[in-house]
């Protein structure tokens, strides 16, 4: 596996480096709207920290970010209004676009700590063979439920918001119950294998989670961090197959966006590169802070932007 995983990270660095050249050639980006909306680096950059940290995707951060422009929370030169999403639907859309790049940097490190560098510690370890169906199991209902909720199922921008600001506030509130309900959770105590029980919820799971990914961009990884952790794998096994499930749903979720016209792509390049960033930094930061303070931090992010979206 270490094998695999070091001969695909050049090669998938190579598609997202094609990709953004790509992006950029049919963007109408220049120095003065990287000047006018450089806030999005920074917004990329702790989007990407926290959705690859947490296994919490990125659209938490963009989403609300998004509808803070639309609201006028946040200002921005009026020459440049025209480029911002106008809707909610154009935000998820920026919002898949984002975490394609932001999540695979994650992904990828995820990868090369756990099989290159081997940095699971020994009552952490699980076998390669049950990463696998941890990954693979949920995929094989979510990328279906993906595609077949973008062929079929419109929903207004303004109905999608208010969706967005329930769905996302019952998330945090669990995720941070979760969090310190388990906080004393001992080695003897952590799962290593996959029972037959846990595959038919992980199937459910991945059904519900790319419905609702297709919607929000967000939700197949909430899912999965939350049940692996309340099933007592280990939190960084748990984090890792979030993110590796959601990096594919993501990807597979961008072409309908992208061939729909939805994506603003002047704001998807200019928060990609800090997205990149955030996602080589998050593995760092989710073992400085650790996993109880990362995840408390997370989770009263996710409160707070969701209390204001229901406020404004």
């Amino acid at each position: 596996m270490a094998r695999l995983v070091k001969t695909w990270i050049p090669i998938h660095l190579a598609v997202l480096v094609a990709a953004y050249i790509l992006l950029f050639w049919q963007s109408s980006l220049t120095l003065e709207v990287l000047l006018g909306l450089w806030f999005f680096v920074p917004v990329g950059v702790l989007g990407a920290i926290i959705a690859n940290a947490t296994g919490t995707g990125g659209g938490v951060v963009f989403v609300p970010v998004f509808a803070a422009l639309q609201d006028g929370g946040i200002m921005v030169p009026g020459a440049l209004l025209g480029l911002l999403p106008q809707n909610a639907n154009e935000g998820v859309a920026v919002s898949f676009t984002i975490q394609c790049f932001g999540m695979s940097i994650g992904a990828l490190t995820w990868a090369h700590a756990i099989f290159v560098k081997d940095s699971l510690k020994w009552d952490e370890k699980i076998a390669p063979h049950s990463l696998l169906t941890l990954t693979a199991t949920p995929l094989a209902t979510g990328i279906p439920a993906l595609l077949l909720t973008q062929a079929f199922v419109e929903v207004d921008g303004d109905q999608l918001i208010v969706w967005f600001k329930f769905f996302s506030l019952a998330l945090g509130v669990i995720l941070l119950i979760f969090t310190w309900v388990q906080r004393h959770q001992s080695a003897l105590e952590r799962k290593l294998t996959v029972g037959p029980g846990e595959l038919w919820v992980l199937l459910v799971l991945g059904a519900l989670g790319g419905a609702v990914t297709a919607l929000f961009s967000v939700g197949i990884g909430e899912f999965l961090a939350i049940y692996l952790i309340l099933r007592r794998f280990p939190t960084k096994v748990a984090i890792a197959v979030a993110v590796w499930v959601s990096v594919v749903c993501v990807f597979t979720g961008f072409w309908d966006n992208y061939f729909a016209g939805l994506i603003r792509l002047e704001i998807a390049l200019i928060a990609v590169p800090g997205a990149i960033l955030g996602g080589f930094l998050a593995k760092g930061i989710a073992s400085l802070l650790g996993s109880l303070w990362l995840k408390t931090a997370a989770s009263i992010w996710i409160i707070a932007s969701s209390v204001y979206l229901l406020v404004t």
